[in-house]
């Protein structure tokens, strides 16, 4: 048997396109779900139409656009409420997705975030 496998794996055969139906943007707006390649803008969330306008001003915007975000998953462990979690998005990479029912606007997400806070290092 040589040094390198022959058997072809195909990529996509364990991994699939998220149900973005689940998601909205920070604004109530749902995210695209017609056919086609549409990647998210910017943070996801979950739940958003249970909080009122009111609370929704307080969940956190932890990246605008996805290059604001590397995936490490720092807000995740910091939040209290374990309302972030990183799940893969229509590439396959994981960003952050906030339960908006569960977030406490307490804001240690942004805290803790690299990009947030790279201007004072």
């Amino acid at each position: 048997m040589g040094l390198f496998s022959t058997k072809r794996v195909s990529p996509q055969a364990s991994w699939y396109l998220p149900d973005n139906d689940q998601y909205a943007y920070r604004d109530g707006t749902r995210l695209d779900t017609s056919s086609g390649y549409h990647p998210h803008r910017s943070t996801r969330f979950r739940n958003l139409e249970t909080v009122d306008a009111k609370r929704r001003d307080r969940l956190p915007e932890l990246y605008a656009r996805r290059s604001e975000c590397c995936g490490c998953s720092a807000c995740a462990f910091a939040c209290p409420q374990d309302a972030i979690a990183l799940e893969p998005d229509e590439e396959g990479f994981d960003y952050p997705v906030v339960d908006a029912a569960a977030c406490i606007g307490c804001s240690r997400c942004i805290d803790v975030c690299v990009f947030k806070n790279r201007g004072g290092a």
